[in-house]
């Protein structure tokens, strides 16, 4: 215990939410190492970095946490990608991802490091880090301060370095069952071997992890009803839907109103529309199956050098991703959306609901309707939601050559790692086309419209009313005007889909160089130290569709030339092509290549006997329009007292473009507040992106009296054309306080509306009938960002015969403060501001901000057995949008209790646990979003109880 705390406190490591006293590292990792945020290698006491260190040890002490559930709880992070809500968790295709997010900074501004070499990142979210099995990992070294002088662009917010337990001997297996209420659950089972001798060891490890699947129906609060929560995934879109008569020309003659059966199938009535909750057909927790491999191989090479390889694989399989049973289509009026007066299924509507029509313009008999409908609803795919499919596979290959040279004079450190990471997503959409085409009778997969006449043979008619309704899905009500003579036929239901696939390939090649040693100088607190290397890797990045998705092969909505017969004389050619899908628009592949180079040089600056410094400086280049940099970063200790110790330092960085911004063009499903309703929104790639810089400082102190350690930290970072994607929500109120819909009411002083009019089509239309929105990548606004780290614990020996420890871990975000919001065109979109405290959704590029996060915790060790209990605590914070209720405009503060125990059995051979996350058994604070919580902050899972057992035979 002793070497561990000394190790800890040497390098100012406040150990967080899972610091209390553990084993000690074994003893030759205590002479001379080599931390995360320096090549130097040197005594701990050099160390002026804010290191936290979490070891396989706390980790099991915490009951073994899933990647999820750490990142999750460390105080440190926000806005984390974890878990499968596709609403706000990174949008849709998200799902099955885990990322890490210090500062909320943006996880494509942490640099993941798996044993100090980089890992693939995602681009537009950062690493994926649920690839590595936990089972293998040794510790976690989480660096809370800049370091883009040592390790080059994506090191902005902070370095986490993954570092797996090499020389393991001897076999552990271990399995674990959580428990979770109306789910499967989870359960993971790995295993580990390692073999060693004089000259090498090898060490092998595998885990299989289920994540069983969680319906949101299952928890009383994620389905409210419209009044309680109208975001709560309602939509004014639904089946059954709204209804509007109309003459035979097409043109509107009233209002209509929602569906006479609206209430009965389980949708309610707000105003004159039938709105439908397509969340009773989401998950919280979707069915996952996770395989992973890594296994590593050492051997002293003579007897300065070592040779290191290692290989991981993982394959994350998501086979029935669960989602609305259809899409609202995004345009709701025009020829292809009228239907006839001699539609068979409107004929019997008007029949069963005589007086919901009036003959006063058009008699009844010759009116048309236009509904406001998706095409499925309450009724569901067959009863079910529609399903897709999400899938990851991920590998990793690296080698290095490590060692000294000329009587251990020179230190070398010479490695090459090659990292992929494949993502594949399948889902399905309505084609507008073919919908247009059975509105008219001459849908169906046997039906030719050239040749076919509406309703006879193979042509069928697709009919939107509820008297193609036999029963919900939703509430199980039988329709008492069903009438099975005009429903939708299996075949028919089929054939108005298509299969969306996309697959995206990132690959990162990476050749370190590192030379280190001292260069003979004496300053008055000992010798100065070095440190030079040079990097250059190779990224790739692999854009596959297939045809129905690609704009390349399919850029229109109509492409059979029978669909002028509907009017649209002017849509096979179309001047703004989405593809042939109602609802997502199609995309455009793309592949690219781009190498950078980085040199660097870090010096350790032993100052006086109580003041050390560390200086690195970078230069990178990524060639091309990007450009190089060069970047400095500064550190400085100082050991004031015995118990004080003073640290602080400042660094600049700067990140290029990833090649995904740059180019092409990708849609998501966001919520748009002026329509009330999930719009398509297009991003499009900018190929004159700047690069982003940033300085950041960090400034602490440390007190160390023996029993007690702690530490505060303030640190800051000042954020120059920062990467950000153009708020789609930002365009549309800016395109509605400047009419821009009415290009005849002129604005004095106004921007410039054909600016705001090119990110909104079709043009002309009134927010409330936005149909798609683009945004560009875009170099935003200035952010300045600070805050506040606390650390503190107290240990008490032979409390009742055991060791006891109690602490603090904590962070305070003071401000997030950024500048006016502009788009492309320089059209200022809205106000900036101060964005801590509060939800941030839609309206900014941020996550939410809670002003505190962090932990009390409290162990006690007594024999083979220990004991932990976690109080965990997310401050409270604002809803600002002007539409959310008043119930929901502020989202409580939410405290957890987690409770862990772990027994040694039979001479250590066995460890038995058992945790109980969320003793009390909690909701999530409400929040006026889709899935009624906030997935980037709370957990939604309720109390989880877990059984582990390891077993270990020999481990070292």
């Amino acid at each position: 215990m002793q070497r561990k705390r000394l190790l800890s406190r040497a390098l100012s490591i406040p150990l967080i939410a899972f610091a209390t006293t553990m084993p000690a590292f074994a003893e030759e990792a205590i002479e001379e190492i080599v931390v995360t945020g320096s090549y130097i290698k040197g005594t701990p006491e050099d160390a002026a970095l804010p290191v936290d260190v979490i070891t396989a040890q706390d980790l099991e002490d915490q009951g073994s946490p899933s990647i999820i559930e750490f990142v999750r709880n460390l105080g440190v992070t926000s806005g984390n990608l974890g878990e499968t809500n596709q609403f706000q968790a990174g949008g849709q295709g998200n799902e099955g991802v885990s990322t890490i997010n210090l500062r909320g900074l943006g996880a494509s501004r942490t640099l993941v490091l798996i044993n100090g070499r980089r890992h693939v990142s995602t681009e537009t979210v950062g690493v994926d880090i649920s690839a590595l099995p936990v089972s293998a990992l040794g510790r976690v070294e989480v660096l809370k301060d800049g370091a883009a002088a040592l390790y080059g662009s994506d090191a902005i917010g902070g370095v986490v370095n993954m570092i797996t337990r090499s020389g393991f001997e001897g076999f552990e297996l271990r399995g674990s069952n959580q428990f979770i209420e109306d789910s499967d659950g989870d359960y993971q089972v790995a295993g580990i071997y390692g073999w060693a001798n004089d000259r090498m060891n090898a060490s092998i490890a595998a885990e299989y992890e289920h994540r069983g699947e969680l319906q949101i129906r299952d928890r009383d609060w994620g389905l409210l009803d419209q009044p309680l929560n109208p975001a709560g995934g309602w939509s004014g879109i639904g089946n059954p839907g709204r209804f509007l008569p109309a003459a035979p020309s097409g043109a509107i003659i009233g209002a209509g109103g929602p569906d006479p059966q609206c209430t009965n199938l389980g949708g309610a009535i707000v105003g004159p529309a039938c709105q439908f909750q397509y969340t009773y057909f989401d998950n919280l927790i979707e069915e996952q199956d996770t395989y992973k491999i890594f296994a590593e191989f050492n051997m002293n090479v003579g007897d300065n050098a070592e040779w290191h390889t290692e290989f991981m694989y993982a394959d994350m399989d998501m086979p029935e991703w669960k989602t609305s049973p259809s899409y609202p289509p995004q345009s709701l009026f025009g020829a292809d959306r009228f239907i006839a007066a001699s539609h068979p299924g409107l004929i019997d509507f008007k029949a069963q609901n005589p007086t919901l029509f009036s003959g006063a313009l058009v008699p009844v008999a010759a009116q048309g309707a236009y509904t406001l409908t998706r095409y499925l609803g309450v009724a569901g795919f067959f009863g079910k939601p529609q399903e897709g499919i999400r899938q990851t596979q991920t590998s990793r290959l690296a080698t290095s050559l490590t060692g000294s040279l000329f009587n251990d004079e020179l230190n070398y450190d010479v490695g090459v790692s090659y990292s992929t990471r494949r993502r594949h997503l399948e889902g399905y959409d309505m084609y507008v086309e073919r919908m247009a085409f059975a509105l008219d009778g001459l849908g169906g997969s046997g039906c030719d419209p050239s040749t076919g006449t509406p309703g006879v043979g193979g042509c069928e008619y697709y009919n939107p009313f509820s008297n193609a309704i036999e029963r919900s899905a939703v509430n199980g009500n039988t329709n008492p005007q069903y009438n099975p003579a005009v429903a939708n036929s299996a075949d028919m239901i089929n054939w108005l889909v298509g299969k969306q696939a996309s697959s995206t390939t990132n690959e990162l090649l990476v050749w370190d160089v590192v030379f280190s040693g001292e260069t003979g100088i004496q300053l008055p607190g000992g010798g100065v130290g070095w440190a030079a290397g040079f990097q250059a890797r190779n990224e790739k990045f692999d854009f596959w569709l297939n045809d129905l998705t690609n704009l390349a092969v399919n850029p229109c909505p109509f492409s059979n030339p029978m669909s002028v017969t509907l009017g649209n004389t002017t849509t096979l050619n179309c001047n703004a092509p989405t593809g042939p899908l109602a609802f997502l628009a199609g995309a455009t592949e793309e592949k690219t290549s781009r190498t950078a180079y980085g040199l660097f040089a870090e010096f350790a600056l032993p100052i006086t006997d109580t003041i050390d410094a560390q200086f690195a400086v970078r230069f990178e280049d990524y060639g091309g329009e990007v450009g190089s940099t060069i970047d400095p970063k500064l550190a400085v200790r100082w050991q004031a007292t015995d118990w004080l110790t003073a640290r602080g330092s400042v660094s600049t960085t700067f990140r290029g473009p990833p090649q995904s911004y740059l180019s092409g063009r990708g849609t998501a499903l966001q919520f748009i507040a002026a329509a009330n309703a999930f719009k398509a929104v297009d991003t499009l790639g900018n190929p004159n992106l700047e690069p982003e810089t940033a300085t950041a400082s960090n400034f602490g102190f440390v007190v160390d009296t023996g029993n007690f350690f702690g530490s505060i930290d303030y640190w800051r970072f000042d954020f120059e054309d920062q990467f950000q994607v153009e708020s789609a929500q930002q365009i549309v109120a800016a395109y509605s306080a400047q009419n821009c819909a009415d290009e005849a009411v002129p604005v004095a002083n106004g921007p410039d509306c054909p600016g705001l009019r090119s990110h909104v089509f079709p043009l002309g239309v009134v927010p409330a009938g936005v149909e798609r929105v683009e945004v560009n990548w875009t170099n935003g606004s200035d952010v300045v960002i600070s805050g506040i780290d606390l650390f503190g614990q107290y240990d008490f020996a032979d409390v009742m015969g055991g060791d006891l420890s109690l602490g603090l871990e904590a962070s305070y975000t003071m401000e997030y403060d950024s500048d006016d919001f502009l788009d492309i065109n320089g059209v200022t979109l809205a106000q900036g501001g101060d964005f801590v405290g509060y939800l941030n959704t839609g309206a900014n590029p941020y996550t939410p901000k809670p002003e505190w996060k962090g932990n009390l915790f409290a162990k006690y060790a007594i024999g083979g057995s220990r004991f932990t209990y976690m109080l965990r605590y997310v401050d409270s914070y604002e809803d600002a949008r002007t539409t959310t209720i008043s119930r929901l405009q502020t989202i409580d503060d939410q405290v957890t209790h987690d409770v862990y125990y772990t027994l040694d059995l039979f001479d250590n051979s066995t460890l038995l646990s058992l945790s109980v996350i969320n003793l009390t058994d909690e909701d999530p604070p409400g929040v006026q979003l889709d899935q009624n919580y906030d997935p980037f902050t709370h957990n939604a899972f309720g109390r989880m109880v877990k059984l582990g057992l390891k077993y270990t035979l020999g481990g070292g």
